[in-house]
């Protein structure tokens, strides 16, 4: 599954609803292992997208910062089983 990469059309929010829909899926996988060099560059990418569209929209990227911490810190909580 590769990471989502913005269309330079795409307005951030859009982009940021796809990275969504992308994590979440990424979520549902079970027991399939993946490549963790394959994860993290997907994470850059999608990282460095999200951080060019909301520059490009003049967004403020600590909002968005903030929005992925919480989700990293939900999806961390549920991977040790707390």
């Amino acid at each position: 599954m590769a990471g989502p990469i913005r269309d330079f059309s795409e307005t951030a929010t859009a982009f940021d609803r796809r990275l969504c829909m992308h994590v979440g899926r990424m979520g549902q996988g079970g027991d399939v292992l993946r490549d963790a060099s394959v994860i993290y560059a997907e994470g850059v990418v999608s990282g460095l997208s999200l951080a060019i569209a909301a520059l490009q929209r003049r967004e403020r990227l600590i909002d968005y910062l903030k929005r992925w911490e919480a989700q990293l810190r939900i999806r961390q909580e549920r991977e040790s089983g707390r």
